[in-house]
């Protein structure tokens, strides 16, 4: 486990050295714990030591054991620093001095969506120059650990890139699948959209991660991903005029399996080299948290792939005409895993398509194998098709 951290120049992270793809659990399930998110193929958690907006709390002992996984130490607002005489500086100091040094540490959390406010969006709840401040605290007292932010889906890039200096890491949250009707909670706009994608379908995954690659600068990028139902969100400090309802069971909308599948690998082609998983109140014995091991089990699966470089040259994607049109189309990237190259492609559209590539990378040889589906494909004079179904993922390896 990791006692160095870094960031390489090509995004991948390197634990002690050793290339890691993270896949962290931003939230316990419901009757689960550390050691079942591991044996499910997380490898990291979120460790929320300060609470968080509903439920702040002074820092608890830190666990000796996190159950096999690394952990991300979220520092709350401790980390926007109104000066050197700040009283939270002290609370910053005890936690990271608590954790710097422990084996599992993966990397800290900088404050959620700090340039975000619920009900008024233009209205930073963390100021740019106080998080660098607490930022800097935190590097000086460890400077072995990244530091991430998760960032809300709006607001500008440039005003998105003021929080740079603060952070390693940048990502944020598209949780795109809602139920028709659903009433406002923490994450909606007024106008009751979910977010302000001109793409309202599970594509905009892809195009928030390309968002998120302009604000970072040069940073990686390590996106979150919809494992639970909005509903879940509900609270009645966010929307009290909701306090007396509860949960409406019949808006408890989650994400498919489809769905889930496509919105991870979509943000992996279009550059995220982390994932951190929504899971909020989704309960083990839940059919959806069956569809969550499933896809995460895949991921672990692949992890050695995931964490291998890219091929910088792209593949060239042509279409049958089948009536509709190629937007985004079919996605796709590369990487180089132990000599091999593996090719992951996504239709991004809600239509079907053949696609065809051209300009494969060498060493594929005659054919592929499309990992978990039982089959194969020819390569022949130089080029693969196959048929994607809407926002159908294809993994190709070695045959």
């Amino acid at each position: 486990m990791p006692k160095h951290v870094e960031l390489r120049r090509d995004h991948v992270c390197l634990a002690d050295g050793r290339p890691v793809f993270p896949i962290i659990a931003r939230h316990m399930p419901i009757g689960a714990d550390e050691a079942m998110l591991r044996d499910v193929g997380f490898n990291a958690i979120r460790w929320t030591p300060f609470g968080m907006d509903a439920c702040e709390q002074d820092a608890p002992p830190v666990p000796e054991d996190f159950g096999g996984l690394m952990f991300a130490t979220y520092v709350f607002n401790r980390a926007e620093l109104s000066g050197p005489d700040d009283p939270r500086a002290r609370e910053l100091t005890a936690i990271v001095e608590a954790v710097r040094n422990h084996p599992d540490l993966l990397c800290y959390e900088q404050r959620n969506e700090p340039a975000y406010t619920h009900r008024e969006p233009a209205r930073a709840q963390a100021s740019p120059e106080g998080m660098a401040r607490g930022s800097a605290l935190i590097r000086s007292l460890d400077p072995s650990h990244p530091i991430r932010v998760g960032h809300m889906c709006c607001n500008l890039v440039s005003t998105l890139r003021r929080y740079n200096a603060a952070v390693d890491v940048v990502g944020c949250n598209p949780y795109m699948v809602m139920a028709p009707g659903m009433r406002s909670f923490v994450g909606t706009r007024a106008d009751g959209l979910l977010a302000d994608c001109p793409d309202q379908t599970i594509a905009a995954v892809g195009r928030y991660t390309q968002k998120m690659t302009r604000v970072a600068e040069g940073r990686p990028v390590w996106m979150q991903v919809q494992g639970a139902a909005n509903e879940n969100w509900f609270s009645p400090e966010h929307t009290p005029e909701n306090r007396d309802l509860g949960l409406y069971e019949h808006h408890r909308l989650y994400p498919s399996l489809w769905q889930m599948r496509f919105m991870a690998f979509d943000a992996i082609i279009n550059g995220a080299t982390g994932l951190e998983w929504m899971l909020y109140r989704i309960p083990i014995d839940a059919s959806a948290w069956l569809d969550v091991r499933r896809v995460i089990g895949e991921l672990a699966g692949l992890h050695d792939v995931l964490a291998a470089p890219c091929r910088n040259e792209p593949l060239e994607v042509s279409y049958t005409e089948f009536g509709f049109s190629d937007w985004d189309g079919v996605q796709t990237i590369v990487k180089q895993h132990d000599g091999q190259p593996w090719i992951f492609a996504a239709n991004s559209q809600f239509d079907p398509m053949i696609a065809t590539f051209d300009n494969l990378p060498d060493g594929l040889g005659g054919k592929v194998r499309v990992r978990g589906e039982d089959r194969e494909v020819a390569i022949e004079n130089g080029t693969l098709t196959d048929r994607f179904q809407p926002y159908e993922v294809h993994v190709y390896g070695p045959a």
